[in-house]
């Protein structure tokens, strides 16, 4: 046997790569008719080299490793039906946090008004977005209870959760919620979203003891840094560190060249207090030079050693945005096991025509089921920043789920017969 093993540690083993399958050494005939007899069969590959004590190797055959496209269920599980959801250019924005916690489902979504101006401008009014909460015991009937907090129009009879006062008027972009098992009680649930600090975009925080009631943190986590979609924090136990995945920006020059959207990744040791993102995934040279790597939707592989990233690939000539699948063993270096979106655009008066971002968040609705927040967009990204009349009440956005089996987000499979052997473990 070869002196190496392959340490499994205590997660489950998923297939998103070669990394357990026996590459094998090939064959090492002793003669030309011995070669051709080996190799005529692949059934029957394997090696044949004594090298160090190692035995015949048998080598991989008929495999491929298979990234899944999951279910969607079109019908909303949260929808535009409140006066902050609805009222004149308001809507529910493409982002969203899905928890499961303590027999509940809790879902936190921005709500947008699109007339009192957008991110890019200087000054911003901080009633641009707002966050709204509800929460399910099934995971299919979703109640927005009244939460007291943010007062909207006067009165604070909604389930608005963090924005304007309470947030300290600051500008809420794409918020992200996460319960944190290593914080003291009064902050174990912890929020992360984008904002404007002296006319310099930055990245914002807030704790609270129970997800609801929110205190923000004075300073920026990340002072001038451009994170203008929805960032993604969470605590890593096994590295006992917070771990962040944020926009960033290949080549951009403020005030010069805009740049190409990418994604960064920094981790550290205080959630208040966060070093600059440094770049992990860009878009490669088999994507067209016109797109952009939108959104993140970062999540690990629940039980499993591996992560999951579904981001939206923005092409910018066709003004679409589609999610795409990503894997990961150790959440710094990606692959995309298929060109193809898992979550493709539909034809004219399709619910998925122009647009679909990936909330974050797997969660166990259904047995034997993961489910991951999405939302379809009847309009594409430039169309929703500019001449806004919300014909359908759809258009206002709203979000649904994609659903895989527990862990049929991608497989190890043959198309008609195969076989490989492990490495050792």
């Amino acid at each position: 046997m070869p002196s190496y093993t392959y340490n499994l540690g205590s997660k489950k083993h998923v297939f998103i790569d070669w990394a357990i399958v026996e590459p094998g050494y090939g064959n090492w005939p002793e003669t030309e008719d011995a070669h051709i007899q080996n190799t005529s069969n692949p059934s029957s590959r394997f090696a044949s080299r004594e090298d160090e004590g190692a035995g015949g190797w048998e080598l991989s055959y008929g495999l491929r490793l298979r990234a899944h496209n999951p279910r969607v269920d079109l019908q909303p599980i949260v929808y535009p039906d409140k006066p902050w959801e609805t009222e004149g250019q308001r809507g529910i924005v493409a982002y969203s946090s899905l928890l499961e916690d303590e027999g509940r489902f809790r879902l936190y979504y921005g709500c947008h008004d699109a007339s009192l101006g957008d991110d890019s401008a200087d000054e911003v009014d901080p009633a641009t977005f707002v966050l709204a909460y509800a929460e399910s015991t099934d995971g299919i009937n979703w109640i927005k209870p009244r939460i007291g907090t943010v007062e909207f129009d006067g009165s604070t009879d909604n389930n608005l959760v963090y924005g304007m006062e309470m947030s300290l008027n600051r500008f809420l972009l794409e918020a992200t919620v996460f319960k944190d098992p290593s914080a003291p009680p009064d902050e174990r649930y912890k929020l992360i979203h984008g904002g404007l600090l002296n006319k310099k975009p930055c990245v914002y925080g807030a704790v609270s003891p129970d997800g609801l009631k929110w205190n923000p943190i004075v300073e920026p986590l990340l002072p001038d840094y451009q994170s203008d979609t929805q960032s993604v924090a969470r605590f890593d136990e096994e590295k006992g560190k917070y771990v962040g995945y944020f926009r960033s920006w290949s080549g951009s020059e403020r005030g010069k060249w805009h740049g190409r959207r990418t994604i960064a990744y920094a981790e550290t040791d205080r959630f208040d207090r966060w070093p600059i993102p440094q770049e992990i995934v860009a878009p490669d040279m088999h994507d067209s030079p016109d797109t952009d790597l939108y959104s993140i939707s970062y999540t690990p592989w629940p039980e499993s050693d591996a992560h999951l990233m579904f981001p939206g690939l923005f092409e910018h000539r066709l003004d679409v945005v589609e999610v795409h699948m990503m894997t990961s063993r150790d959440g710094l270096k990606w692959q995309r096991p298929t060109r193809k979106p898992i979550l493709p655009t539909g034809e004219p008066g399709h619910a998925l025509e122009r647009s679909v971002y990936g909330g974050v968040g797997l969660v166990n609705i259904n047995p034997g089921e993961y489910s991951l927040p999405i939302s379809p967009r009847g309009r594409s990204h430039n169309q929703a920043w500019k001449n806004i009349t919300y014909s359908d009440p759809k258009d206002r956005g709203y979000l649904c789920l994609a659903t895989w089996r527990k862990d049929g987000f991608m497989s190890l499979e043959v198309e008609t017969q195969g076989g490989f052997t492990t490495v050792p473990l």
